[in-house]
């Protein structure tokens, strides 16, 4: 009843991992029901272990690429494991056909292990600079898995008894490029695991440490576990069995984190110790770790807008933009920050359009949108445009003030806001200085004042 309750919560989208879990558990029941051959356990329990946990992660969060990267690797293993407990003990004609089923995709499964180590935990490679590593990985296992399809190569280390269904031996140069291949291949793919893992945590905020924490302390019992096997029973069984808390403890990882991560981005405002100046910087790197996204932007405006809190931080000039643009955006999602009733801004974060957030990252964005409101407030701008637009004009301000003020609001620079007016720039430095001394905006390094006196203007 459970399961039918949880089903029917789902969109279409949502039942594909329930029906491929479903699969896979009838696939290793199948496999189980030809008795238990331990050399095999493995393959079965780590295809229930990835199936159930990428199943549960997309549960958690639709759309992420790390639970699809579980799934698809959860199925691979299930048909390795279904098909080589057919080619150990056959009882059918067409057992040969799952043998070679049990053997081929060997590579592919260790492939998928790879990526989705590589993409732990938001399921995206550590750099644009890995997709060489990647191009790789997909290349030296479509190699290896071509080799084992075509001819019998990793029959005998897979123990399967029957004849290959193509061709049934090996010529010797096949196999020993077989040999000169595979074996330094799925060495290497161990290896850049842990290479992976190192980048990750030197690169890492404190959110996924704690994440790739879980990963290693699995990684670790396994270990362990394999260590005092070999040392005690001259086997590595007790490893591989154990490695099934890995996808598990990865699972735990990706899920929990996100909670995590989520109850930090709602309560940093009251937390955060930082300048006010610094906050709309402090509210987009919130932003972007707690939905997983390489960048966050805090814009201020109404129809224009400027953007007044960057993460990463950066020294280039980011241009004025529209709502109607980042609406029409397609690698960024945003949120409109109201004040008051009046839109003051917007909140944006680099994700593609095709990466969609789930329910539970949408609701997050839509309360840190409010939380981006209360920054604005906090920064104390959006008092100066709300007096300012009450007033209709600008109190205070000298003719050639508004003029270059306006001249700021279309972008122009101190240098050519000279060539506009005739002026040196002697004479219009201390026209800008002024005109910041009125709006109240003090000279701080990760405060643009020229963008808030712009948005002031605007405002009017």
């Amino acid at each position: 009843m459970t399961i039918v309750i949880v089903a029917g919560s789902w969109s279409a989208r949502g039942r594909a991992p329930l029906l491929l879990l479903s699969g896979v558990v009838v696939a290793v029941s199948f496999g189980l029901a030809r008795g238990v051959w331990l050399p095999n356990l493995h393959n079965g329990l780590l295809a229930l272990a990835f199936t159930v946990v990428g199943g549960y992660v997309l549960f958690q969060r639709p759309g992420h690429r790390e639970g699809r990267l579980f799934l698809a690797t959860g199925v691979v293993e299930a048909v390795l494991f279904l098909g080589r407990q057919i080619g150990h003990r056959p009882t059918a004609p067409g057992s040969a056909w799952w043998g070679w089923l049990g053997v081929w995709p060997t590579a592919a499964a260790l492939a998928l292990t790879t990526f989705s180590v590589l993409c732990f935990p938001d399921g995206r490679l550590p750099a644009p600079a890995w997709r060489w590593v990647a191009g790789a990985v997909v290349l030296l296992a479509a190699t290896c898995a071509a080799l084992s399809a075509i001819w019998p190569v990793e029959y005998g280390s897979a123990d399967v008894t029957l004849e290959h269904p193509v061709n049934s031996t090996s010529p010797s140069g096949i196999a020993d490029l077989w040999s000169a291949i595979a074996h330094p291949t799925y060495a290497a793919f161990q290896l850049l695991w842990v290479v992976t893992v190192v980048v990750r945590w030197r690169a890492a905020g404190q959110a996924v440490r704690r994440q790739l924490t879980w990963l290693l302390a699995a990684a670790a019992v396994s270990l362990i576990a394999l260590a005092v096997g070999l040392v005690a029973a001259g086997s590595p069984r007790a490893g591989l069995l154990t490695a099934t808390l890995v996808p598990v403890a990865a699972g735990w990882a990706i899920v929990h984190g996100q909670h995590v991560m989520a109850y930090s981005a709602l309560t940093w405002l009251s937390r955060t110790e930082v300048d006010p100046a610094n906050l709309p910087t402090e509210l987009a790197r919130t932003v972007a770790e707690a939905l997983s996204a390489p960048g966050a932007t805090l814009w201020m405006g109404s129809d224009k807008v400027h953007a007044i809190g960057v993460w990463p931080e950066t020294d280039a000039d980011i241009a004025v933009t529209t709502i109607e643009e980042l609406e029409r955006s397609p690698a960024v999602h945003m949120r409109l920050v109201t004040n008051r009733g009046t839109e003051v801004g917007a909140l944006s974060v680099d994700r593609a359009g095709t990466d969609q957030l789930s329910l539970a990252e949408s609701r997050l964005f839509d309360d840190l949108a409010a939380q981006a409101s209360l920054v604005i407030d906090h920064i104390g701008l959006a008092d100066v445009i709300a007096q300012q637009r009450r007033a209709g004009h600008l109190d205070g301000f000298s003719r050639r003030e508004r003029e270059v003020l306006e001249l700021m609001a279309r972008g122009r620079s101190n240098s050519a806001i000279c060539e506009e007016l005739h002026l040196s720039i002697k004479t219009v430095e201390p026209i800008v200085s002024a005109i910041f001394t009125k709006l109240d905006l003090h000279s701080d390094a990760a405060n643009n004042r020229r963008v808030l006196a712009v948005l002031a203007y605007l405002r009017t």
